[in-house]
């Protein structure tokens, strides 16, 4: 298997060189505006394309940028690099979404591929009047997915009637240019969210959890796979606090906690996590911080984003490989945790990552 490093373009809000980390996986009541730069936009996007990152992700929520535009705008704005469109079904009819996949695709020169979630919090999907609850929401998602991929190779127009949907002659004049299909992944540890991916997806994707609760989440999704006859790629986030030792890059990060402990506001209740990636997340970083070789839970009570890994680019990277090893071949890059990162010593990271999966391939091909 080949590996796949992604950046992230986030929601279009470029924060300024030398500003703290702010909050990923808080849900405020009242979300803070920002104000789009295109030219800082443009930049990330091809610096992303610049440091040999093979694919970018651009998130939503229920009140950012849409996403359509950050695309659109990034891919025009670069070369090679892939965008991993994050969308939410339910929100737009299946046939406009699938056409508007294939323009971006096609103007691209096949470089997109689609993210699909449900939505983590029910009031994120009731800022855009979604009332359904999780449960419906797959339901609909299922037969979204069915219409958009109809959308896309359908050899003459199609009906479709549901419970959510009534489509008649459905028929989209542009196609990808990708074929077949390309990529399709959703994440969603629940029993309905690893049943939707074992019908539906292409690939998988995987809350940043230590190692023993990845392995289980694993053979869960590949046995509800194989139900189905088909086999999944999977995708882990992945964050980094770095520095040339372990123990400068372990100060580091148990500096920031100790800051972020000092404001109450940021913390969040367990207890109010509906999803249940987030649930596991907070049961690991219950039992304790550290994990494994350098995974550090000690910021998710904060909201910060998924829980890096914490080192030198050398036992960072081999945190990392420990994952390819499970059988994880694609991994976002990123460095919530990390107030100014060292593009050095990110360069050194992604270099080792990359000829460590070289080498294990290569082991693997001449086994």
């Amino acid at each position: 298997m080949a590996i796949e490093l992604r950046g992230r373009l986030g929601m279009g809000r470029v924060s300024p060189a030398g500003k703290k980390p702010s909050a990923v996986f808080s849900h405020p009541a009242v979300p803070e505006p920002y104000q789009l730069d295109p030219a800082a936009l443009a930049a990330l996007a091809a610096s992303h394309e610049r440091n040999g990152l093979d694919a970018m992700l651009i998130a939503q929520n229920g009140s950012s940028a849409d996403v359509w535009s950050l695309a659109a705008w990034s891919l025009a704005a670069t070369r090679q690099i892939k965008a991993v469109i994050s969308h939410r079904p339910g929100l737009q009819a299946p046939t406009l979404a699938a056409r508007a996949f294939a323009s971006l695709d096609q103007l691209s020169n096949g470089r997109v591929s689609l993210h699909v979630i449900q939505g983590s919090q029910d009031r994120e999907q009731q800022r855009d009047g979604d009332l359904l609850d999780k449960s419906g929401r797959y339901r609909r998602s299922g037969e979204y997915i069915e219409i958009f991929k109809r959308s896309l190779t359908a050899e003459e127009p199609f009906d479709f009637s549901g419970e959510f949907y009534d489509v008649r002659q459905g028929w989209s004049q542009i196609r990808p240019l990708q074929q077949p299909l390309p990529f399709i992944s959703s994440a969603g540890a629940s029993d309905e969210g690893i049943d939707f991916a074992a019908r539906h997806m292409d690939g998988y994707a995987l809350f940043p959890e230590p190692l023993a609760q990845t392995h289980q989440l694993l053979v869960r999704v590949r046995e509800a796979a194989a139900r189905h006859g088909r086999q999944l790629r999977f995708w882990r986030d992945a964050n980094f606090v770095l520095a040339p030792t372990d123990e400068q890059a372990r100060a580091k990060v148990e500096q920031l906690a100790q800051q972020l402990a000092q404001d109450q506001a940021r913390q969040i209740d367990p207890r109010q996590v509906e999803s249940e990636g987030l649930k596991r997340l907070h049961q690991a970083a219950r039992d304790q911080h550290w994990h494994d070789r350098a995974l550090y839970t000690g910021l998710l009570k904060y909201g910060m984003g998924g829980p890096p890994f914490v080192g030198s680019p050398q036992t960072v990277a081999a945190a990392v490989l420990d994952y390819y090893d499970l059988g994880i071949e694609i991994f976002s890059v990123g460095y919530d945790g990390d107030p100014d990162p060292d593009p050095q010593l990110a360069a050194e990271l992604l270099q080792r990552i990359r000829l460590g999966a070289l080498e294990r391939d290569r082991l693997k091909a001449t086994a």
